[in-house]
């Protein structure tokens, strides 16, 4: 019987977590050795499907394990030839997508490949390199308190997930199975609703489970979304902190408040009254300077009024004293009267008594 890839491709999606199912569709496989590296190629194709889900994909690996097993333990040595030569490339695509429940399952099979020497030693070196590099375990205490919760509802998930696969799958084979024509169709009905209505459970209880899990990421959304606007604040707040501590900024500032006037509270009455005590005193000093011209003025007035009573007494005394009509010769000159001995002594009089 030749090999066919649908048949094979058919068996993988039906392919259920139960020994009798791994169990038959590795038989069928082993028989079909002689297309072990197309059996081996089909399988790797498949596995990196991104329509297929994990469940699945864990599947396919128990399948592989099986076959190659059963291979060693008969001699059939192209089984482990063909598969060791895509088994880590399948490894390292599936293996980082899987909930952690799974990959411990598949870390699992991989020991068992070590243990017996299924693969050659490269082979297993290289896919123990995966499991090294991604960190095949995850401590609990690294996990932030935050998200252990929803670290803990994904592997519950990843369980309801897996039944509401299995309850699907039961009940399209057994909706298949139906036959109207059957004098026990009413009965099969029953089982088949019975069957749908598990599968609808399952998945009620997984929609449910999602939108918690929704709930409790959008919660950590917003208090991300916080820290995010209190971390971007305390970037602003430095960087305000660092400009006003600038020497040129520092400096600017100094001297703009050197050419600002100083003013103190209260100080606008005082000001006040102080400009009006100063014009007050400027009108005192020139009226006093007025006076003072007044009185300078007078003065004056009165030295010139007393040099010309003087004046005038000096002419009625040279008059009365020094004045004598006399007879003068016709050979008498002008001359000589001017400067006569009386006329001197009454000039000499008059400049002493101005002088005193």
């Amino acid at each position: 019987m030749s090999f066919s890839a649908e048949q094979f491709l058919s068996r993988l999606a039906s392919l259920e977590d139960s020994q009798e199912s791994i169990g038959g569709a590795s038989k069928w496989l082993l028989s079909q050795y002689r297309e072990a590296s197309q059996i081996a190629e089909c399988w790797r194709n498949y596995m990196k499907k991104k329509s297929v889900n994990t469940r699945r994909k864990l599947l396919g690996i128990y399948l592989a394990n099986h076959v190659v097993q059963q291979a060693k333990g008969r001699k059939i040595g192209q089984f482990q030839e063909e598969f060791g030569k895509v088994a880590a490339d399948v490894i390292r695509d599936v293996y980082p997508e899987l909930p952690r429940d799974l990959k411990k399952k598949v870390k699992r099979v991989a020991d068992i490949w070590k243990e017996r020497e299924i693969f050659s030693v490269q082979v297993l070196k290289e896919i123990q390199a995966i499991f090294e590099s991604e960190g095949s375990t995850v401590n609990e205490e690294t996990v932030p308190l935050e998200l252990r919760k929803l670290v803990s509802s994904w592997g519950e998930l990843s369980k309801v997930e897996q039944y509401k696969q299995t309850m699907r799958s039961r009940f399209d084979k057994a909706v298949e199975s139906l036959d109207p024509s059957s004098v026990v169709y009413e009965e099969n009905l029953k089982t088949v609703t019975r069957i749908g209505q598990s599968s609808k459970d399952a998945s009620s209880q997984a929609i449910k489970m999602r939108e918690a899990r929704i709930s409790a990421l959008q919660e950590l959304l917003r208090e991300e979304e916080k820290v995010l606007d209190d971390e971007r604040n305390a970037m602003s707040e430095i960087d305000i902190i660092l400009q006003s501590k600038n020497p040129r900024d520092v400096n600017q500032i100094s001297e703009d408040q050197d050419l600002l006037p100083t003013y103190e509270t209260g100080n606008d009455g005082d000001d006040d009254e102080e400009s009006s005590d100063n014009d007050s005193s400027d009108e005192s000093k020139d009226a006093i300077s007025a006076t003072k011209r007044q009185n300078e003025e007078t003065s004056m007035d009165g030295v010139n009024v007393k040099r010309s009573k003087i004046a005038s007494e000096d002419a009625v005394g040279v008059s009365e004293e020094g004045y004598e009509p006399q007879n003068q010769s016709a050979g008498q000159t002008t001359e000589e009267y001017e400067g006569s001995p009386v006329v001197t002594s009454s000039i000499q009089d008059l400049l002493s008594k101005l002088a005193s």
